[in-house]
């Protein structure tokens, strides 16, 4: 899959553009500015590269020539509305590879992409990619090729541009902490640190201890976060979003669920919840994503043959019917440690569905064991089921809540009354 990016300052043929590619089936990638150009070019593998005619005449041509320069192999296609011939004869000279005339229809632009694309595969003859190609598929070490994940590097690219708080919303295993490394690794040009807080167990009073200047601070699990240490965080990222000048502090938050429901239910305070919001990215669940799941296969094989010693680990079509058709509740985590497991207890290098844990078969076959019989009371028939409905969830409690038809506060009524807070196998 080539991977394209393009540098523009008119969103409409962007968001056109972008349209047209991701439909094709191309990795798309869209920014505004010099430096996120070249960011992308040096971490992301970037093919094939779209920019408009403006962008290339600023400066002197600095960007042009720093492409040719620095990424000799990057196919550069312009686009532009000019009709100067003296100005297309320099472009020309100064490297470009096609010139596009805009607006224009799809067939053009799809043309002489795939024309770009014969260069790239002749250039590409003589040369050992194979690191490139394995990598192809991952932005800033995401894996994800689906229309969904674009978007979320999209968003990456554009918040981290802006020094506004980022709340990044995704059920467990959703891969939040990695988006969160990516926004702080586009944030800064060079090496900063970066803080990593559990609020689930923050202690009473460490915000206003804790005094850091720069880098990325992640405040992970922030729907866990005590209602009394709320009006704290509060004060914290007001004092350093807005009130140190020289702060060079970028913010980024995560939760499980919506943080609408934790307001509704009176657990998150509103003013909390607005300073957060204003700027949310919310990571999609693998089984909205299923396109992506060979590719994280193929990554997690890859990592799991480095740990164990193992080499040439494969998975049998009929095992990847049914890791394609499970939904992984526990999302990527999940995906990740059943591979694991498997090659563990496989004896041999191919992983069949003889190997796979027994509920990824039993979903596939519409099977649901609940373990409840005939002589069972009532109360023993609700405990089972709101026990296994929370752990089919993950215990994301608002999902669990709505499977069952219950009110988020009656769920939490009845995990007390059956002492389920705790349970997690």
């Amino acid at each position: 899959m080539r991977k394209i990016l393009l540098v523009e300052k008119n969103t409409l043929w962007g968001e056109k553009i972008g349209n047209w590619l991701r439909k094709e089936g191309y990795y798309f990638i869209s920014v505004r500015n010099r430096d996120l150009a070249i960011n992308c070019l040096e971490k992301e593998g970037i093919d094939i590269i779209l920019v408009e005619e403006k962008a290339l005449q600023e400066d002197s041509f600095s960007l042009l020539s720093f492409i040719r320069q620095s990424f000799p192999d990057v196919i550069i296609i312009a686009l532009g509305d000019s009709d100067n011939s003296l100005l297309l004869q320099e472009l020309f000279s100064k490297g470009i590879y096609d010139y596009i005339s805009m607006p224009s229809t799809p067939s053009r632009i799809l043309s002489t992409i795939k024309r770009a694309e014969e260069k790239i595969a002749l250039l590409e003859e003589n040369k050992d990619l194979k690191k490139k190609v394995v990598s192809r598929p991952s932005f800033a070490g995401i894996t994800g090729v689906s229309e969904k994940m674009q978007r979320v590097f999209s968003l990456i690219l554009q918040v981290s541009q802006v020094k506004r708080p980022v709340l990044l919303v995704g059920e467990q295993g959703t891969g939040k902490e990695l988006v969160a490394r990516a926004i702080h690794q586009y944030a800064f040009s060079e090496e900063k640190p970066f803080f990593k807080v559990l609020c689930a167990t923050l202690p009473l009073g460490i915000l206003t201890q804790e005094s850091p200047q720069t880098g990325t601070i992640y405040f992970e699990d922030v729907h866990l976060l005590p209602y009394q240490q709320q009006a704290e965080m509060l004060k914290f990222l007001e004092e350093y979003r807005f009130g140190k000048d020289s702060s060079d502090l970028r913010i980024v938050a995560s939760s499980e669920v919506p943080l609408e429901g934790k307001v509704a239910e009176g657990s998150f305070r509103h003013d909390l919840y607005y300073f957060l919001n204003a700027v949310k990215i919310e990571i999609p669940p693998l089984r909205e994503r299923r396109e992506d799941i060979p590719f994280l296969i193929d990554r997690f094989l890859r990592e799991i043959e480095e740990e164990t010693g193992k080499e040439g680990i494969r998975v049998s079509k009929e095992a990847l019917r049914f890791l394609l058709e499970y939904d992984w509740p526990g999302n990527v985590t999940e995906l990740r440690n059943s591979l694991e497991g498997m090659v563990i207890f496989s004896s041999g290098d191919l992983l069949t569905s003889e190997d796979l844990p027994e509920y990824i078969k039993r979903e596939k076959q519409g099977e649901e064991w609940l373990g409840i019989k005939v002589g069972m009371s009532l109360e023993e028939v609700e405990r089972i089921l709101i026990q296994e409905t929370l752990k089919f969830t993950s215990f994301n409690k608002t999902k669990a809540a709505g499977i069952l038809g219950i009110s988020l506060r009656t769920l939490y009524r009845k995990m007390e009354q059956y002492d389920l807070a705790g349970v997690r196998k």
